[in-house]
């Protein structure tokens, strides 16, 4: 009982701390000057949950991260195709050493584009 109190508590503390809403999209699109651009650039997903990015744009895009090492690692099986949607679960909930959930933050890049970031944060279910 004392884990789900501090999970739903860090929920709240995360909700309030973001001024974000729950997301679970992304749109890959065009932004000024002929780049293309995630939007929204940062949300906030429950922990385990689908997010779907759908490509507005003429190119594939390939969302994922970039390791401390600098190699690319794809969220998707298959980048999205141009006026696609792909979906993938976000990270479980990370675990401190006194056994909390944790909320956290991935920082994301375009495999091909690395000018295209964004960042989830990925919250514990209640």
């Amino acid at each position: 009982m004392r884990a789900l109190f501090a999970a739903v508590l860090l929920t709240v503390f995360a909700q309030g701390q973001t001024q974000k809403s729950i997301a679970d999209r992304i749109r890959i699109e065009k932004a000024a000057a002929g780049k293309m651009r995630f939007s929204p650039v940062e949300i906030v997903a429950w922990a385990g949950a689908q997010i779907h990015w759908y490509n507005t744009t003429a190119e594939a895009h390939e969302p994922g991260i970039l390791k401390e090492d600098g190699t690319f690692v794809a969220f998707l099986e298959e980048p999205v195709a141009a006026g696609a949607a792909s979906s993938v679960f976000s990270p479980l909930a990370r675990i401190d050493d006194k056994g909390n959930l944790i909320p956290f933050t991935i920082h994301y890049v375009c495999g091909r584009h690395r000018n295209e970031q964004g960042s989830i944060q990925v919250i514990p279910t209640p």
